[in-house]
């Protein structure tokens, strides 16, 4: 889930460049290992290139201090979103939650 909503809010952020298999090559990554090792069911690895993007809004654009704490915020964003979904069925966040990833949302994170 987390990895769709980054998809939909951060224009960093490529589904289609994700990778969710567990190759041979993969087996001592950090991702890998807490999974198998200490049981998280959805453990992630974000990647990221200094090089510039290939996609998106940042196509052929260097990537640089702004960038990177804009995916940042997505982040957050995002896992504010997935705790939300996740606490639904539990109990309801308090509004100023809600109101923060609103804010956030609307701003598009805007680092100055």
């Amino acid at each position: 889930a987390l990895p769709k909503i980054l998809s939909q809010i951060a224009p960093a952020f490529c589904m289609g460049s994700c990778s969710f298999v567990v190759e041979k090559s993969k087996e001592s990554t950090a991702r890998v290992v807490v999974w198998r090792e200490i049981g998280v069911q959805r453990s992630y690895t974000m990647e990221s290139t200094l090089c510039g993007c290939d996609q998106g809004k940042y196509k052929g654009l260097q990537i640089g201090t702004r960038e990177l704490e804009e995916m940042g915020a997505k982040f957050c964003v995002g896992l504010l979103r997935l705790k939300r979904m996740a606490s639904s069925l539990e109990y309801s966040l308090p509004s100023s939650l809600l109101d923060i990833e609103n804010e956030l949302i609307e701003s598009s994170c805007k680092v100055t």
